[in-house]
């Protein structure tokens, strides 16, 4: 099979995306190929409300799928990319057991990411599962009620899950490692008050502490911690973290690393979205971010950078929006933590009320460069445009030329 034109592996958020974005730039949908393990594609960080609500699967399917198709994009639903061989330009595909080659000018790596799963003793026992896809809300709604469940991470995903599970009846323990919720995305003072909301919902939330076995026989019965306790467990949820799915490029397990146009060092290969680096707004560097908005910003770049137009490459401001339950998150821009990882000192001001804290994040000049708030309902307040403006307004010779 030899579509050639311009071939995307991934049919998540950064390979829809591309496609579309390509299109809108020129490109004939008949010149698009799709590889796409799973199809129809759906948003995996509204996994929680499909799993709080027993929502139907068209309730977090990507509509823009079928337009794509209707469109005349080439899709391969239900196919694997087994291997690449730059040199001759084509993609080795396994598709309804047959191998194809598929012939490509340019190509978008657009892989995601798999779920990163600790060492912990006992972690391959039924009933250990990540919260990453259709399959496991289809497990977690097949509990009895009353279940107990315990979510090791206390990231984004581990704590909408949880919080959609206690909705559902289930007795939920979140354990986190580290000293605080959401440790590597908001400050602290906001930990505080998520850790707040998440005990008033009924969730039990164990922080400093780590999971030093899951225990059973061929299913999970229990969970033995560090400090010597147990908790029961008819299931466990892994929430800690993600791992670039970047083995068509490397065979070290590591992120993808690109230039501003979302290239990578073969020229006409592309990757972007959760198998990638991304290049921060503020400081120029170069990091990784495995956020849909991320993909979808790169979607936009690697689609102008394909069709040779005028591509700025500054980077990316991060833009997080999640629903905790009745919580909700917002960050844009740095964090603390990510600033000094990327070399950047912060000065940090936290304030609230009864039912929301927010954080601006400064750099040593008195500029915004981080904007966060949890509040209890929803935030009607323009903060998060003024504070992606403000950041945006950010200017700095040192940086980078912004088209490259």
């Amino acid at each position: 099979m030899s579509p050639g034109g311009t071939v995307i592996i991934g049919g998540g958020v950064g390979g829809i995306y591309t496609a579309m974005n390509l299109i809108k730039e020129g490109v004939e949908p008949g010149e698009i190929t799709l590889i796409a393990r799973e199809w129809p594609p759906y948003t995996r960080h509204r996994l929680a409300e499909f799993l709080a609500l027993s929502a139907p699967f068209d309730s977090i399917a990507l509509r823009l799928a079928g337009r794509l198709q209707t469109m005349g994009v080439n899709v391969l639903e239900g196919a694997e990319a087994l291997s690449l061989n730059p040199k001759e330009r084509r993609v080795t595909v396994r598709l309804n057991g047959r191998t194809l080659e598929v012939s490509f000018t340019n190509l978008v790596i657009a892989t995601g990411g798999r779920p990163a799963v600790p060492p912990i003793p006992g972690v391959n026992l039924k009933g250990v599962i990540s919260f990453h896809g259709v399959e496991d809300v289809e497990f977690l709604e097949s509990l009895p009620a009353q279940e107990d469940v315990v979510v090791i991470g206390a990231g984004l995903v581990g704590l909408t899950a949880a919080v959609a599970m206690r909705r559902r009846g289930q007795g939920v323990t979140v354990v986190e490692a580290r000293e605080r919720v959401l440790p590597g995305l908001i400050e602290p003072g906001l930990s505080e008050f998520v850790e707040e909301y998440l005990r008033r919902e009924g969730l039990e939330v164990l922080t400093s502490t780590l999971v030093k076995r899951i225990e059973g026989r061929e299913r999970v019965k229990a969970v033995e911690l560090s400090d010597g306790g147990t908790l029961n467990a008819g299931a466990v949820v892994l929430a800690t973290g993600v791992r670039p799915n970047s083995a068509l490029l490397r065979d070290d397990g590591r992120t993808i690393e690109v230039d501003g146009r979302g290239e990578t060092a073969i020229p006409g290969v592309y990757a972007l979205g959760d198998c990638a680096l991304s290049r921060d707004f503020v400081t120029g560097k170069f990091t990784y971010r495995p956020l849909g908005f991320v993909a979808a910003h790169y979607a936009r770049v690697v689609a102008r950078a394909i069709t040779g137009k005028p591509v700025e490459g500054r980077g990316v401001i991060p833009t997080i929006y999640e629903k905790i339950g009745r919580l909700d998150v917002y960050k844009i821009g740095l964090g603390k933590g990510e600033a000094e990882g990327l070399g950047l000192s912060t000065e940090v001001e936290v304030y609230g009320g009864k039912k929301w804290a927010e954080a601006n994040l400064f750099d040593l000049e008195g500029r915004l460069v981080g904007w966060q708030r949890v509040q209890v309902g929803h935030f009607h307040s323009t903060g998060s445009a003024n504070a992606y403006l403000a950041i945006r307004g950010i200017l700095r010779d040192k940086l980078i030329n912004p088209l490259v």
